[in-house]
């Protein structure tokens, strides 16, 4: 079996899935932008053959290079690069090359939050009330009907780019001097990120599931120029554990990656926010298999060679990552935070300048069964310096 890794070079965890694919007796082909000679050592380990095109935004190019490997090594059973950024590259080779898996036609329903809500009533859950605005017309009436606060995002957008919350009348009208069509507005929903996050095989079963919990939104860490931390919950929350699965059938999703987010209200009710049909973005699969004591990256190429998985264990211990930024004032320094977390602490590091918007400028990775003692740490290494 030969499956093809775009990318493979990036995130630098994602190699893994190629390693394993080939370990387990498959054959492992990438493009990227690299040429084979910049590749790393681990990275170059994991392929069979690669093929470097400079730039991953010729389509056409990649496509070429695709064929060509396919007639080089056999044909592809499949394509995957983890990452939102490529998924319609990815169905555009699927496309070309008869590939089973998503194929552009089908991204629409995996990319537009305004697609997403009618799988979220298929799946019996009722979305945030919302509406593709076409003009600044429809965001007054919107406006009009739900009253302030409400949210405008890109109907299709990866994380909280261009994410705003407009809670007045002056807020409003600053939103007029920049509004294009296509904004999808939301009533805005006080309350926790939760996820629920998994794995399904090629029958569609979920061999893992799992659920994060963010200490505050991602678009208000972007917005506010603030840091976050976010976990692994060591138990799925009763609620996501039984509405999370009726949205993997409502998709009939095979052979992929995915990642749910919702808001908990304060009242404690879910409202589903987005689906993501590819993992949680890096580090995150690291996070859970520390959780979990186990390897994702092996998992995945399991299922994909349509071993038996599981059943996987439980998480043991609340994974979480630690997120500071150079435009915070922090009380604590490195050497004190890194004395306080103690063998708490799996790595730490500075964190990719591509991220840092969301993820920080520096980061920590701390696993402890203990839920209170995981606040207290995260808690320390983001107190802020007070004069």
């Amino acid at each position: 079996m030969v499956w093809l890794f775009l990318s493979p070079d990036f995130p630098p965890n994602y190699h893994l899935f190629a390693w394993h694919f080939r370990e387990l007796g498959g054959t492992s082909v990438g493009i990227g932008g690299p040429s084979f000679q910049e590749l790393s050592l681990h990275v170059a380990q994991a392929l069979h053959r690669y093929v470097g095109v400079d730039d991953l935004h010729a389509t056409e190019a990649v496509i070429a290079a695709a064929r060509t490997l396919a007639h080089e090594v056999g044909p592809l059973a499949g394509v995957d690069s983890f990452n939102e950024y490529w998924l319609p590259l990815e169905a555009a080779i699927r496309e070309a090359l008869d590939i089973p898996g998503p194929r552009p036609a089908d991204l629409p329903a995996f990319q537009q939050k305004s697609h997403m809500k009618a799988y979220f009533q298929k799946a019996g859950i009722d979305p945030i009330p919302g509406r593709v605005a076409e003009s600044f017309a429809d965001v007054e009436a919107f406006v009009q009907t739900y009253g302030f606060p409400v949210i405008a995002k890109p109907d299709k957008g990866v994380g909280a780019a261009s994410t705003q919350k407009i809670s007045t009348e002056e807020e409003l009208r600053r939103f007029q001097t920049t509004f294009r069509p296509g904004y999808l507005l939301e009533k805005f929903i006080t309350g926790t990120i939760q996820t629920y996050d998994g794995l399904v095989d090629r029958e569609g079963r979920i061999v893992f599931a799992a659920s994060l919990e963010y200490s505050r939104g991602v678009a208000e860490v972007v917005s506010q120029e603030t840091d976050i931390f976010y976990f692994v919950q060591r138990e799925i929350p009763a609620d996501l554990a039984e509405i999370g699965p009726r949205i993997v059938q409502a998709y009939g999703l095979t052979m992929r990656f995915f990642h749910f987010e919702f808001i908990r209200s304060s009242e404690g009710r879910l409202y589903p926010l987005e689906v993501n049909m590819r993992p949680p973005g890096y580090p995150t699969l690291d996070l859970f298999n520390f959780a979990h004591d186990i390897d994702l990256y092996r998992i995945w190429a399991q299922a994909v060679h349509g071993q038996s998985v599981g059943p996987l264990p439980k998480a043991a211990y609340y994974a979480c990552y630690i997120a500071r930024k150079n435009t915070i004032g922090y009380e604590h320094t490195q050497e004190m935070v890194l004395r306080r977390l103690g063998d708490r602490l799996l790595y730490h590091g500075p964190t990719n300048p591509l991220f840092r918007a969301a993820m920080g400028d520096y980061h920590y990775v701390i696993r402890t069964p203990d839920f209170t003692e995981m606040v207290e740490l995260a808690t320390y290494v983001q107190k802020r310096l007070t004069l």
